[in-house]
């Protein structure tokens, strides 16, 4: 049999007062001090169970390693090795077992190595394939005052870890399922109950089995696109009166659950099939008259592959409008979300087609990016289409006055992602100064921020532009700014370089900032207190650097080079 032992470290306050170290099989070579002879053993499968919580090891186990059994004139016995550290003490089946040797190993404890004394004892024990009571004592001079005893169940033979693990996330993966079924339920509950180290192998892999194949026939919330049939750029229409897309597998077959308004007699065949009814309820939407009331059938549909375009069709008829039934074809998408990747393409495109005199190159590339611009796409086949447009606007765009400007191609790939424009007179302003609002705008521009309808609580609220004020509600909402000790934000004013380098370490949310010691700019006392671990943090990820080597210019106000050019090192 492989040689295995099962260790846990608790965490408990006295498991961590004792010596620190691990079981033996992880130890370095031992220095054999044999005193008896041994009988021959074999190595064990062994668990040193938390009797108080079964799904859980005993923290004795860190102490007690080299578990081995063999039988003896008829009588089965286990072989231990003991740390003796603590005065700690093992009893099985309330005995004490037979000395038969002692060594002493070179251990990892709490305070480095350490040479550590093991005491190997035999046990007599009744069944090995029972569970095994058993206690553990030790005593810690100066945390206690008297013997500490740990009862434990000993379980051998039981080679459960792997199914276990996988139980233990599967079942924390049923508990997150929104509208679990009555056998889901079920089956977690049987699972929740098998999830320990006293559960017979056997019934923990039946417990796995049953609860992967529950969660497999549970309706899961999928990501479902309803194409447009003619242009795949586009969902259809259709989409409106289908909601909650579920996907599952009964008996091999693969699902695809729908809700389907009956509003207008919509049909919805899938592959050419109608949909199997399993519920029908009632909920109130949204309709072209208003809110009203309308009916929902859930129909499950059985699909082919749930990797590839499926072909539907929806068919309506809306009396005094149409003298026929219409309807429409669909392909059916199921995966992952591509609209984030698909509004930077769009973006990306926007830009393309202003461009005046395009090249080959970008037109080709415009020409690939159209038709990447679909639902049937993957989000790897659109980024791809995207990174490579906007790498030949890039060469595409020029300015009269950054020709020759140190950040033209911060600039010049700014202006292809869509995150700046330059003026209408054909120039950048790459030294034109950039306003706390500006600033904020580029930042929400370039991390495509979530839409916030949180209202602006700034006491010079009123002043902000119109136009910059759903970026500064985005960059509020994300907690990007704040705004000054006095509650203002202060949107006209320049942003310095302080400031800019604030900003963007926060728009990356990142959570361990450098320490301000580490600034060694010759103006680092002029940093403001509150951003010198930003500026540190900026610097450190090469999102910033200084006007020269040893100076920052933290009050110095940024330029729209500067802003790009940290815009870009951040996007």
């Amino acid at each position: 049999m492989k040689k295995k032992m099962v260790k846990h470290l608790s965490t408990a306050v006295v498991a961590a007062m004792l010596v620190g170290s691990v079981p033996a099989f992880a130890m370095a070579a031992e220095v054999s001090n044999i005193t008896a002879t041994q009988e021959t053993a074999t190595n064990a499968i062994v668990h040193f169970v938390n009797s108080g919580d079964t799904s859980k090891l005993s923290s004795m186990a860190a102490y007690v390693s080299e578990p081995k059994t063999y039988t003896k004139d008829g009588v089965t016995y286990l072989r231990l090795d003991v740390q003796q550290v603590y005065s700690v003490k093992i009893t099985v089946d309330g005995k004490e077992g037979t000395k038969v040797a002692e060594y002493v190993k070179t251990v990892e404890g709490r305070n480095g190595s350490q040479e550590v004394t093991f005491f190997t004892f035999d046990y007599a024990i009744t069944d090995a394939t029972a569970i095994i009571n058993s206690k553990a004592s030790y005593f810690v001079p100066g945390v206690f005052t008297e013997t500490q005893v740990h009862d434990l169940f000993i379980v051998i033979g039981n080679d459960i870890d792997a199914a276990k693990a996988e139980l233990a996330t599967l079942i924390e993966q049923a508990k997150l399922e929104k509208s679990p079924t009555a056998a889901l339920q079920t089956a977690l509950a049987a699972a929740e109950k098998a999830n320990n180290y006293v559960t017979k192998k056997v019934d923990v892999e039946a417990a796995l089995k049953a609860l992967k194949a529950a969660l497999n026939e549970n309706p899961t919330d999928a990501q479902v696109y309803f194409v447009n049939e003619s242009d795949a750029s586009k969902v259809s229409s259709m989409a409106n009166y289908l909601s909650n897309p579920k996907t599952y597998t009964k008996d091999g077959v693969t699902y695809l659950r729908l809700d389907v308004q009956q509003v207008y007699d919509v049909t919805v065949k899938v592959e050419g099939k109608d949909g199997a009814k399993v519920a029908e309820y009632v909920a109130t939407v949204n309709g072209r008259t208003g809110p009203q009331e309308v009916t929902f059938f859930t129909l499950d549909y059985a699909i082919a592959d749930a990797k590839a375009v499926i072909k539907a069709t929806a068919s309506y008829m809306v009396p005094g409008v149409f003298t026929e039934p219409q309807s429409h074809g669909i392909n059916i998408v199921i995966g992952s979300n591509v609209d984030a990747a698909k509004a930077k393409l769009v973006k990306a495109l926007a830009v393309a087609n202003t461009v005046t005199n395009p090249s080959a190159a970008l037109t080709t590339a415009i020409a690939t990016a159209t038709a990447a611009n679909s639902y049937l796409k993957s989000n790897e086949e659109i980024v791809t289409a995207t990174n490579a447009l906007v790498e030949v606007v890039a060469q595409n765009v020029s300015f009269s006055d950054a020709t020759t400007h140190w950040a033209k191609d911060a600039i010049n790939l700014a202006v292809a992602k869509g995150v700046v424009n330059g003026y209408t007179d054909g120039t950048f302003q790459p030294n034109k100064n950039i306003t706390r609002a500006e600033f904020t705008k580029l930042i929400a521009t370039a991390l495509d921020l979530p839409v916030a309808n949180n209202e602006l609580t700034f006491k010079d609220a009123a002043s902000i532009q119109e136009w910059a004020v759903p970026f500064v509600k985005q960059a509020v909402n994300a907690g990007i700014i704040t705004g000054y000790q006095d509650d203002t934000f202060r949107a006209n004013n320049n942003i310095t370089r302080a400031e800019m380098a604030v900003m963007v370490v926060k728009a990356l949310n990142i959570k361990e900032l450098a320490s301000a010691d580490e600034l060694t700019f010759k103006d680092s006392d002029a940093i403001p207190t509150y951003a010198k671990a930003y500026v540190a943090t900026a610097v450190k990820l090469g999102l910033v650097t200084g006007l020269t080597s040893d100076t920052f210019g933290p009050n110095g106000q940024a330029t729209r080079a500067e802003a790009v050019t940290i815009i870009g090192r951040a996007h």
